[in-house]
């Protein structure tokens, strides 16, 4: 038994993808759906879709193609169930499936796969978000999904579900090369790939694209470059095969974090004046060098322009093999080396919408404290940009600069399984094992303050005029903050923690008579974690003038952030006000005299599921099924206070783990012009997490009711549609730690989403359309400020020139829509500003393929 659910058709691929999915975009032709069968995800091979108690949907690459997604997480927000907030860019999605909340970000109850294994064990390590590692190109075939299910026991840390990526195999002897460019916004494209037979029994595919430009979104850099090859070559055996595989990315990709957004009303957001966050970025090239210090007090050079920088260097490979007397063995290992950094500017300080130059300015100074000198701000302050003195009605902003270093995210994994068919009955045993490296370094962010200008952003440098007295008596001017200068720092720290999970796991299947097909599972997780948490911030044994004006500020490390020392005041004659001061004078941080949080416990969790179907007729079927899957809490548990001992066990309050028990009940029909599924669930999920940039903690529990509907009908002559919708209804049911919140709605969790696909064919040519939309939802858990329903239409059309060459044509976000996902701010009037994270506005590419 393979150990994921993969959809296939004794007709063509092409009508099996088609069939199988009810999201966005379809092929040209429709085809009946009886005879598909799911070989994978279920304890006996040979079960059709109609049979199978489990939800599944899947893509082709002739799917993908038409969609041109701009990121894997607009790819996936089309699959039925699937919660995928895109507004990260390239990168830092937040993935959520069937109501299940999503707490902080990443994808944390849903394991994102490449050929069947993992990426990362665990989707949502701070930063290092699965889908930062992943990439849509031609040597992507099918992307499948899982939702619930099963998942919970034919893989690890997946209880609510699987989205994986299957490559091509090649064998076609045939290729294909193409470019893609930015119609209205600057990037350039080209992808390849080409697939053949070195011998009869031996087949290969190797693919891959390189891009760069500036992006959706303008930034003044060519922030989006670098690319991906990926290969596969195969061996065929008697009864069975060898398949080795390999990919290498190399790629950076500008990440948009949460930034001013005007509030016009509760529930509808749009561009505050001179900024639009939906097609511009706090980015800037004046902006773009820094330097600062790891938390060991090394100093480190820093560019912005990185952004999400991804390395990836895997290898693995796959047996498959009949040993006789109906025992199969399957094996897959992957070893990949995985590094990179997050940098990414974020608004610290931008809210009631009097941010201006002259505002901030006043604020500084009023909270001003400088070496016993008393500042009663008589003299005003004066603010400058670029050494000319600033427009004190610019709007300005205060900038947390993200600033973290991948230095080793790697997985080891292998899944050895052996699986026997008897008459009606069918086993499927084996044993899982990964390694999981969480080595992050989170260097001394900086903050500091800059004019609200897109890509012109600059520093700011405010002086208070004439307001500071020493010590003497004397009348000095006090210099309030620098170009380029670390004003505060935040959040230093530095993960060096492994978690190596094992597990053993069965699943069986047993058919009673030709009408109803039994399933049962059961998966023992282990996780053994180990390492530590050094809370370092902004180290440094000695002094340094970082930007060689000579003058070395005095800061020490209090209370978690850079402060000013006591016993030095930072003073600066009249008439050097442009030369500013800089950081440095902090103490040098150790394992030894700087806090650690040590990590070394062995949890344990146990998954079943349990399934039924019953045909109905040859067309139609039922199902049933229960599970009840755990996910480690992983390297987030080092943040939630009283979970881990000083000597790293863990606490009575936490046993390492979250669990998400579902029930579904669905009814699934097939026929020759038309499908339709239906799904009934209802999930409760608990939670133990942490979130960065609020300081909260969540120790508490989510239920979830809700109803998964997929169709699917061909119209004739050339039209037909399809489309999914999911209605939740999700409330949180316990908190330890806020109770107001008890009975509320979770954040960002619409009740309904949803996604309409109309089609259009023609001689050589193919129109059409995705409406992908959302009913209104909360922004924070406290169910004050929302964001209204919306709609994003997306088109396409292609156009075969001749049978090797096609151009295509897609716009995203057509009608530019200004619609975000999520708000630091959990209330506002209208006119204020917040910072959030909106989708991006309209963008246009055109695609140019030929094939050979």
């Amino acid at each position: 038994m393979r150990q994921y659910t993969t959809v296939v058709t004794r007709k063509s691929p092409l009508s099996a993808a088609v069939a199988a999915t009810l999201m966005l975009l379809s092929s040209n032709t429709y085809s009946q759906e009886l005879e598909e069968v799911i070989v994978t995800g279920v304890a006996r091979e040979g079960v059709s879709k109609l049979e199978a108690s489990v939800s599944v949907s899947s893509l082709n690459s002739y799917d993908i193609e038409k969609l041109s997604p701009r990121s894997v997480a607009e790819l996936f927000r089309a699959l039925p169930g699937i919660r995928s907030e895109s507004s990260g860019g390239n990168g830092n999605a937040n993935i959520t499936v069937r109501g299940i909340p999503l707490a902080t970000g990443g994808s944390k109850y849903m394991q994102l796969h490449e050929d069947g294994l993992p990426v990362l064990e665990f989707g949502d390590m701070n930063f290092a978000n699965t889908d930062n590692f992943i990439r849509s190109d031609w040597s992507v075939g099918r992307v499948e999904s899982i939702r619930g299910g099963s998942a919970s026991t034919v893989a690890s840390n997946s209880p609510g579900g699987i989205i994986n990526m299957i490559s091509k195999k090649g064998g076609d002897d045939a290729g294909a090369v193409g470019i893609t460019i930015g119609a209205d916004y600057d990037e350039f494209r080209t992808d390849f790939e080409y697939g053949g037979s070195l011998a009869s029994d031996i087949t290969y595919h190797v693919a891959g694209f390189f891009r760069d430009g500036e992006g959706v979104r303008e930034t003044g850099f060519n922030g989006d470059n670098g690319g991906q090859i990926k290969f596969n070559i195969t061996k065929e055996l008697k009864d069975g095969y060898l398949r080795f595989y390999g990919k290498q990315l190399d790629d950076k990709v500008t990440t948009y974090l949460p930034s001013p957004v005007l509030v016009k009303s509760n529930g509808s957001f749009g561009a505050v004046p001179g900024y639009d966050a939906s097609s511009q970025t706090l980015h800037s090239v004046q902006t773009n060098n820094i330097v600062t210090y790891d938390p060991y007090g090394n100093p480190k050079s820093r560019a912005v322009s990185d952004g999400i920088e991804s390395k990836v260097s895997a290898f693995g490979f796959e047996f498959d093999k009949d040993l006789g007397n109906g025992w199969t063995v399957n094996n897959k290992f992957r070893n990949s080396s995985v590094e990179g950094g997050f940098i990414s500017p974020f608004t610290d300080g931008f809210a009631g919408g009097t941010s201006t130059i002259a505002a901030k300015g006043a604020a500084l100074c009023a909270d001003a404290s400088v070496g016993g000198v008393s500042i009663d701000c008589s003299g005003g302050v004066a603010a400058f940009v670029d050494g000319q003195v600033a427009d004190p009605n610019q709007l300005a902003f205060t900038n947390l600069l993200f600033d973290t270093t991948f230095d080793d995210v790697g997985l080891l994994v292998n899944d050895l399984s052996f699986s026997k068919d008897f008459d009606r009955f069918s086993v499927n045993a084996g044993y899982y094992y990964s390694k999981q490296n969480i080595d992050i370094t989170w260097n001394s962010w900086h903050t500091r303050m800059q004019t609200l200008a897109g890509k012109g952003s600059q520093n700011i440098t405010y002086v208070a005029l004439g307001a500071g007295i020493d010590a003497d008596g004397n009348s000095v001017d006090v210099m309030l903050a620098d170009n380029g200068a670390l004003t505060q720092s935040f959040l230093s720290w530095d993960w060096d923690l492994e978690y190596v999970t094992t597990a053993p796991y069965i699943n069986v299947a047993f058919e009673v008579n030709d009408r109803l097909n039994i399933e049962a599972g059961v998966r023992r997780d282990e996780t053994k974690a180990s390492g530590r948490r050094l809370d370092g911030c902004c180290g440094g044994n000695s002094s340094v003038d970082l930007n060689g004006n000579g003058s070395v500020g005095s800061y020490e490390v209090v209370g978690g952030v850079i402060t000013r020392l006591d016993s030095d005041a930072l003073l600066e004659n009249a008439g050097a006000v442009s030369a500013g001061f800089i950081t440095g004078g902090v103490r040098q941080l150790n394992d030894n005299a700087a806090a650690v949080t040590r990590v070394n416990y062995t949890a344990d969790n146990t998954s079943y599921t349990f399934g039924a179907t019953y045909m109905l007729n040859d067309d139609a079927s039922i199902f049933v099924r229960y599970s009840d899957g755990g996910r480690a809490v992983a390297d987030r548990l080092t943040q939630v206070a009283g979970s881990l001992q000083a000597n790293g066990a863990l606490t009575s309050t936490t046993d390492g783990y979250d669990n998400v028990e579902q029930l579904e009940v669905g009814y699934k029909h097939q026929a020759e012009d038309w499908a339709f599924y239906a799904t009934l669930f209802d999930t409760m999920v608990e939670e133990t997490n942490a979130e960065i940039t609020s300081g909260l903690t969540f120790v508490r529990e989510y239920e979830a009711t809700g109803l998964e509907l997929e169709g699917d009908y061909d119209f004739g002559n050339g039209f037909r549609i399809n489309g999914n919708l999911t209605w939740i209804d999700a409330e949180i049911a316990k908190d330890a730690t806020n109770a107001s919140v008890v009975g509320n709605t979770p954040r960002r969790q619409a009740d309904m989403i949803y996604t309409i696909s109309p089609e259009y064919s023609f001689g050589n040519g193919l129109i059409g359309a995705s409406v992908v939309g959302s009913s209104d939802f909360y922004l924070q858990d406290s169910n004050q400020l929302k964001q209204d329903a919306y709609q994003l239409v997306h088109v396409y059309a292609n156009y075969q020139l001749s049978d090797a060459l096609t151009v295509s044509l897609n716009v995203n976000n057509i009608t530019d829509e200004f619609v975000i996902t999520e708000s630091e701010e959990s209330a506002a009037a209208a006119g204020d500003f917040v910072r959030a994270r909106p989708l991006s506005g309209r963008s246009t590419s055109i695609s140019v393929r030929y094939d050979f």
